[in-house]
C-alpha cells in the first residue's frame, strides 16, 4: 500500500523487509551460480539501499555478466537496488563466490528479516488494540 495511509515508521520497516528479501535472493543467486565460471558474486549494502528507499530512489537494477547465468530477481521483484558485484580475486575460472560467506551472510539475513517482521508484527499488534479500546 503506497501513500500517505502508513507512517514512517511503519514505511522504514517495509523497505526494510522488501531490501531483506532482494538480499536473500541475491545470496541464493550466487549460490545457485558457485560453480558457474566466471560469475561475479553480487551483494546488496543494505544501509545504501535503506537509504534509497527512504528517499525515493528509483531502482538500479541488478545485472547478469553471462546470459547462462540464473537470473537474480525478477523485474517486478526489483525495489531500490545497489548491487554491487566482486572486482577481484575468485578462483582460476573467475568465479568469487565463496560458498561458506555466501551460506554465513544468508542466516544473518535471514535472522535480520525475522527481526524486523517481529518489529512489524508488534506495530500492527498495537494499531490493534488501540483499535478494539476506541469501541
Amino acid at each position: 500500500m503506497e501513500g500517505t495511509f502508513w507512517d514512517p515508521g511503519t514505511k522504514l520497516y517495509e523497505h526494510a523487509l522488501d531490501i531483506r528479501s532482494a538480499i536473500h535472493e541475491i545470496i541464493a543467486a550466487n549460490i545457485a551460480n558457485e560453480e558457474t565460471p566466471g560469475y561475479r558474486a553480487l551483494s546488496l549494502p543494505f544501509h545504501e539501499a535503506l537509504q534509497a528507499a527512504m528517499h525515493g530512489d528509483g531502482p538500479l537494477l541488478p545485472y547478469m555478466t553471462n546470459p547462462r547465468h540464473l537470473p537474480v530477481l525478477s523485474r517486478q521483484d526489483q525495489p531500490f537496488l545497489h548491487v554491487t558485484t566482486a572486482r577481484s580475486g575468485g578462483g582460476p575460472d573467475g568465479n568469487t563466490v565463496n560458498l561458506e560467506q555466501e551460506m554465513t551472510r544468508m542466516a544473518e539475513n535471514s535472522l535480520l528479516y525475522m527481526a524486523v517482521a517481529q518489529f512489524l508484527a508488534g506495530r500492527f499488534d498495537g494499531w490493534r488494540s488501540a483499535i478494539r479500546e476506541g469501541r
